[in-house]
């Protein structure tokens, strides 16, 4: 990482997922006995910090960072932490590579939802090929920061596993939650409900990745994860980074 790049804009962001369930069923992280604790989210998106990262277990902490020789390097480093209710990430990268197209570049988000990966595809990016939803929105608009509100696409075709056009149609857009902390930070959280909850999920875990891309374009900025490119032509494909549920507390 070049000594004399800005201070890296950290974005942390949490999904939600949520299944509908029966009315008689217990909260989230309840007994089911009658005295369920109510459910608290180790990452907070009002709370105007990040601190609350350096509290989690690191065991159940996943990180992607930038290689010396990446082909799009605008993003630095990832962090993902999932628990029974929510997917959190925090993401650092290239503030001035970034800044210079906001209102023409979109995060990504790609789940390998199943965690199988002979489903899904998307080898574009990563050598897996095994991404089953992509969350695409823009988290600014006239130079300004705003929620980050993603359409998302599922992959509609397991025998093909490259090719953007094989994303298909929307499925939904979704609104988040979010929040500057300052300048180079910024919070998130985006609740899914009725079309992949938490039951969708395999228990085993799931993949993730995410890219920084120019003009809805698949010409990214940044992704990750992502391996060196000694050649400076072709993409230095990686296996999307393989996260584990955090075990529940009781």
């Amino acid at each position: 990482m070049k000594a004399n790049w800005k201070i890296a804009l950290m974005c942390v962001a949490t999904l939600s997922f949520v299944a509908c369930k029966d009315k008689n069923q217990p909260d989230q992280g309840g007994s089911g006995s009658g005295d369920e604790v109510e459910y608290q989210a180790k990452i907070s998106v009002n709370d105007l910090s990040i601190a609350d990262w350096d509290s989690l277990d690191v065991r159940n902490v996943y990180v992607s960072k930038i290689t010396p020789n990446p082909l799009w390097g605008g993003v630095h480093m990832v962090k993902v932490y999932a628990d029974s209710v929510y997917i959190n990430w925090m993401m650092v990268f290239d503030p001035v590579k970034y800044a210079k197209h906001r209102d023409v570049d979109v995060m990504h988000i790609f789940l390998n939802v199943d965690n199988d990966k002979t489903t899904g595809g998307y080898f574009d990016l990563f050598k897996d090929a095994c991404a089953d939803l992509m969350f695409e929105g823009p988290l600014y608009s006239e130079g300004a920061p705003i929620n980050y509100a993603p359409s998302i696409y599922e992959w509609k075709n397991d025998t093909i596993k490259e090719g953007w056009k094989n994303w298909g149609e929307a499925v939904a857009t979704m609104t988040a939650e979010s929040q500057f902390v300052n300048d180079s930070t910024l919070e998130a959280r985006m609740m899914i409900e009725n079309i992949y909850g938490k039951d969708k999920f395999s228990k085993e875990g799931f993949g993730f990745g995410i890219t920084l891309t120019q003009n809805f374009q698949p010409d990214a900025v940044g992704f990750l994860p992502q391996g060196d490119t000694p050649d400076g032509e072709h993409i230095g494909r990686l296996d999307m980074l393989s996260v584990k549920f955090a075990p529940v507390e009781k």
